[in-house]
Parts: structure tokens; sequence; C-alpha cells
């Protein structure tokens, strides 16, 4: 049997009809629902086109733990056995009341029950009450909410549309239908593979709601907006905000710590430097702050030492201490009034601070109670007239650098017994600094690829560690920047272990090379006379799109004719105090992360410098412009440095 064929005018009359009967009647204009508007109609169905453009990712693990840390649900409920789990009708509606503006507004109990199997003193009825009275749920005809009952994907739907601000007078046709349509044309499906009368697991449940925060309102809003939740670029609800703002603390680890933490210790998370540690390496003085929510403990072990050198504003309202050079922002009253005009300490005394996650002093004591240490290397001696105020003696001092990059000036006796790069440490003896000249065993081998080990010691999670260059340049190291490198006793200037057998404190050159800068050398100018001892040299360079010029001071660098990728070494005053160039390789594969000459592949540095060269200009571009082989030839710059990484990439169109 012949079909028969519908003319275009029927499809189309036909396409109309299934959108009108789809989409919220918010659409139509005038107050006949069934009157389509031309201007109207079809921007509505498709959400509303005033809202915020966002691109989230829906993803189902960032969907629980978003929850989990607003206390929507539990950690137990995102297990493996938790998340295939029904949500019953009465969990539903407690997380509904969760994620809106009541979260903060709900009773213990209510006077009088609505529904004859709900309770007046279940924990559930103050929200139950909260979800009906707002539309988001209801009972039914028996009067009976049915609070045990699993809720169904059809009921969810419905609550969640309510809650976007959509009734049931925004749609047409069969109401159930429409609001399920409705509910995939805005992504509310996402990760979600239920049939309507399907019952919600919480694996279900966490995907439902969090594509509910992430989703606009019927006014256009992100609803997750419209709680106060931030968003990241993508429209991702920020998870680290959600955690880091919510954290209880700080507790200053002593001997009673456990007990000082609301929930057992024994079976928590904890994390250490931004990675997950034990209890075992929680010590005395470490700053702990923590989630009842997430069930976790988050140390923090940064302190610093060194001599009190001033109060700011001033010793009657004090709001910042200066230690070693550096100003650090007081957490507290009782802090302030320890280091007032009425408190404990002098200006002059040696002292440490404890600091906490936003780097704030949360703790303070005297640098020899806490037995505290400065372990570092020296930078250089002199003789000079004294510190002391009421001194005009010549003393001997030397200057080192510490293991977080603060320097330091210390009283010697003897500057003879040191030279630059003496690895020194710095005691305490009744409140003054002890210079002790330290003498190091020779370290040797391959760091492990978790970077937990090194030359038979374990690497302290907290571990402090400086790379160094002669040149003067020197910055922070994480310690998994060091995975798998070999690390010889020629790159290890200092360190430091504890009696766990760790090692805390390291300074380190020729490691990783991440404390330089990378760009193009444009021209050099040197002059060298060795009769007059001038040695001078300007060069112009080009970083990122960033142009400068720079002098050195009584140093150059055999620069002069070269143009092109270079290693930059630059002092706090702006001078250039190193200049080198760089390896290369021409590139015949490349990928986002590495580059390889089809012997060997070479690392990508996570700055890596990207540059166009037409004749002999260099244009900054971006790495995903100049990708394609068959339009472009690269070459590959890469430093000499132990963990050696492609710092600079130059493309030339064929």
């Amino acid at each position: 049997m012949k079909k028969k064929k519908l003319c275009p005018a029927m499809v189309l009359l036909s396409l109309v009809l299934t959108v009108a009967s789809t989409f919220p009647a918010s659409a139509a204009s005038g107050t006949d629902a069934g009157n389509i508007s031309t201007t109207d109609t079809v921007v509505t169905a498709a959400g509303n086109t005033t809202a915020e453009k966002t691109t989230p990712t829906y993803d189902p693990v960032l969907a629980r733990r978003v929850l989990t840390a607003m206390g929507v649900v539990s950690s137990s409920q995102t297990t493996t056995a938790g998340l295939k789990k029904q949500v019953t009708r009465q969990q539903f509606a407690k997380m509904l009341v969760q994620l809106s503006p009541y979260k903060n507004k709900v009773g213990t109990t209510v006077k009088t029950s609505m529904y004859s199997d709900v309770k007046r003193t279940s924990a559930y009825a103050p929200y139950i009450k909260i979800a009906v009275q707002n539309g988001w749920m209801k009972g039914d005809l028996k009067g009976k909410f049915r609070p045990k009952q699993a809720v169904t994907l059809q009921e969810s739907v419905s609550a969640v549309l309510a809650m976007l601000g959509y009734s049931d007078s925004d749609f047409q046709g069969n109401l159930s239908s429409a609001k399920m349509s409705f509910y995939k044309a805005q992504k509310l499906n996402k990760n979600i593979k239920k049939k309507a009368k399907d019952k919600m697991t919480y694996g279900d449940m966490c995907c439902l709601l969090y594509n509910m925060l992430v989703t606009a309102d019927k006014n256009g809003t992100i609803y997750g907006r419209t709680l106060g939740y931030a968003l990241d670029a993508n429209g991702d609800v920020a998870y680290l905000p959600l955690v880091y703002d919510e954290l209880d603390g700080p507790v200053i680890a002593g001997a009673d710590w456990r007990s000082q933490i609301p929930f057992k210790t024994e079976k928590s998370t904890i994390y250490n430097d931004g990675s997950k540690s034990t209890a075992d390496n929680i010590h005395e003085y470490d700053v702990l702050y923590y989630s009842k929510k997430l069930n976790s403990i988050f140390v923090y072990q940064d302190r610093v030492t060194g001599r009190l050198n001033g109060v700011s504003p001033d010793r009657y309202t004090p709001s910042a201490v200066t230690v070693a050079g550096t100003s650090y922002t007081l957490a507290d009253q009782t802090l302030a009034y320890e280091v007032s005009a009425m408190g404990s300490y002098e200006i002059g005394d040696y002292v440490t601070l404890l600091l906490g996650r936003d780097g704030t002093v949360v703790g303070m004591g005297n640098a020899a109670k806490l037995n505290s240490f400065i372990g570092g290397i020296v930078l250089s001696k002199t003789e000079k007239v004294s510190d002391d105020k009421n001194s005009n003696e010549v003393k001997k001092y030397i200057t080192m650098l510490d293991t977080i990059g603060e320097t330091h000036e210390y009283e010697v006796e003897d500057l003879t017994k040191f030279s630059e790069r003496t690895p020194v440490e710095i005691s305490f003896d009744n409140g003054k600094p002890v210079v002790n000249k330290v003498s190091l065993t020779r370290l040797n081998g391959v760091v492990s690829s978790d970077a937990g080990s090194y030359a038979g010691y374990r690497l302290s999670e907290s571990i402090r560690i400086l790379e160094y260059d002669s040149s003067g340049s020197y910055n922070r190291v994480k310690r998994n920047r060091l995975a798998g490198l070999t690390i010889n006793a020629s790159n290890i200037l200092y360190y430091h272990v504890n009696a766990d057998k760790e090692i805390t404190d390291l300074i380190v050159r020729g490691v990783t090379g991440d404390n330089y800068k990378y760009g193009i050398l444009i021209a050099a100018s040197e002059i060298a006379n060795a009769q007059t001892m001038t040695f001078m040299g300007t060069y112009s360079y080009q970083i990122g799109s960033q142009t400068g010029v720079a002098t050195s001071n009584g140093q150059i660098f055999a620069m002069q004719g070269y143009t092109g990728p270079a290693q930059f070494a630059f002092a706090g005053d702006g001078t250039v105090t190193g200049i080198k160039t760089l390896g290369s390789v021409s590139v015949t594969s490349i990928t986002k992360t590495e580059v390889s000459n089809g012997k060997y592949a070479y690392t990508l540095a996570d700055d890596v410098g990207v540059y166009l060269k037409k004749g002999s200009t260099y244009y900054a571009t971006e790495l995903s412009k100049v990708m394609s082989l068959s339009n472009y030839e690269l070459t590959a710059y890469y430093d000499g440095t132990v963990g050696g990484r492609v710092r600079v990439i130059v493309a030339k169109a064929k």
C-alpha cells in the first residue's frame, strides 16, 4: 500500500502544533494560550534568551561533590552503594528546601501536620510544609503525602520546574508530557536515564539537582546564582569556594587536637598541601581546618621564623606584623593584643608565625619555645657598625636565604667560616639566634614518581623547596615538580632532615629552571674593558607580548650579535643578572603537552611562550593557532636543567 505524501503546509502546521503543546505557555502572547506569538513563542520555548549563556560540564562527579559541600547529601550517600539507594519523598522535600532561599529558615517542628501520614514531630515535617506551601510538591487526593515512598522522575521534574519559577499554567496540552519535554529541552536530563514513572536514586537526584543549579530560571538567571553560589567560566558551580568558605577553624595542633574536631578523625579524609595525607603527618603547631559536611581535615604547615621588625599601624592598634622584612596580617584581636604595647612581645624578639589558609597569622610563639629553626644558605658577608641602637662597634654579619625565599641578617663571630652558598641553620638560645654551619651528607638519586621519597628519605608533604641560582634568581617549588627527576649532590645546596627521617627543607639549583623568565632576546649591546674593569650590557627583550630593556650591573653575558629565544634572570630591581641561549629541536609531532623530533619527546612548560616569526620580528601567539605542521615549521627551545621543559616555540609559515 502506498504511503500518502504530506504537503509542506501540513508538515509546517504539524510542527507548530507540536511546539505549542510541548513548551511553556508563557511563550504565547496575550491571555489566550492558544494564540502563538511570532515574536515570543519560539524564543521562550527554547529557554529565556536573555539568560546568561553558559556551557556547564554536567559532570556527575562534580555534581556529587557540590551537593555534598552544600550539605544537601552526605558523603555516605555518594558512595557506590549509597548512590544506588532510592530517595524518598520526605528526603526529596528536604533537599529542595536546602536548595532554596528557605535553607536557613527551617524550624525543628510544626504546630499541626498537613497530612495524616506525616507526624507533627517528624524531622521532615518542616521541610514538607515548605515544599508544599511553595507548590514544589503536593499530596494525593486522600490527604496523604506518602513520605517514605520513593520519589519518581516525573514528580522530581515537576518540583524542579516549580523551583525554577514555572507553574502549571505555563504548559499546554498534556501537563506531564509537556513538563517532561521541557525538562529535556533545558538539559535538566543530563546523565539521567530514567523514564517518567521510574524511581529516583541518589545518583539520579544528584544529577538532577545539580542540573537545576546550572540552569536559568524563568527570569533568565542561573538558579545557583540566585542562591548566592559562584559559577566558574563554564557556568558550573565553583566547588572550591564552597569547600573553603565553609571550613571551620583554625585549630592549632597540640597533643589533644583530635578532641577539638567534632567528628571521628580516624575515618576522616585528611589533606596536606593539597594532597591526601594521614593523621600521622599532623605535627604539633600545625594549623588545622575542618569540614563536618565533607568529613575532612585540611592541614597547613606554613611558618615564618625571624626577628619581629615592626608592628603596624602602631603598637596601640596593631593589625599586622613585620617579620624578616615581610608584613603579615593578624587574624584576630588576641594576636593583636600580644604584639601591642600591653602584650608580651617586643620589637626585636625572634618569633615564629603560624600562617592560616589565607596567609594571615593565626598563631604566634617565641621561636625558641616552638623549637623553631631557620635553614638556608649564605648569600653574603660583611662587617659594619652594629645594628644595636646603643652601640657603635663594628661587627661581623652574614646574610642568609631561607627555604621560603626570605632573607635574614645575623651577627657571627668569625666570617672566615662562611662563604657564598655555605649551608647554615639558625637555632635560638634564650631568645637569641645562634648561627651554625651545617655539614651535609652528599645525596644522589631519583625522586620517586609520586614525589614522596628521595635518596632513602621521605619528602615531607609540607616540604619547603627553594630553587636558587647564583645569578640571584630564586623561587619556591612544589614537591610534585621534582617527581621522577634525577638529583645529584651537585644540585643540592641545603637540606634538613627531621626526627622522622623526612626531608622538610630543601634548596636546589639547576633542577627545574622554573625560577627564570623565557622569551626572545631582540638585541644586545655589551661593553667589556678589562683595563678599566668596565663591564656593561644593555639588552632588549620580549617575553610574551611585553617588551623591555634591561641593563646588567658589572657583568656581560657574551650575547652580542645573538637574537632569538633565551633564558633570562632578573634581580628585584629589574636589572638582568643572567642570559643564556636554549637548546633546540625541530618539531615533527606536537600535542598540547609535548613535542617530538621523531626520536625524543620533550614536555612543554605550563607557560610555554609561542611566537610567530615573520622576517626578524617575533609576534606572540597561541599554541592552538600554530599546531598544524602542514602549515607551520616549528622549532622548540628547551632549558638544560635536570627537569628541563620546552620554554619557547617559534613558528614560521611554510
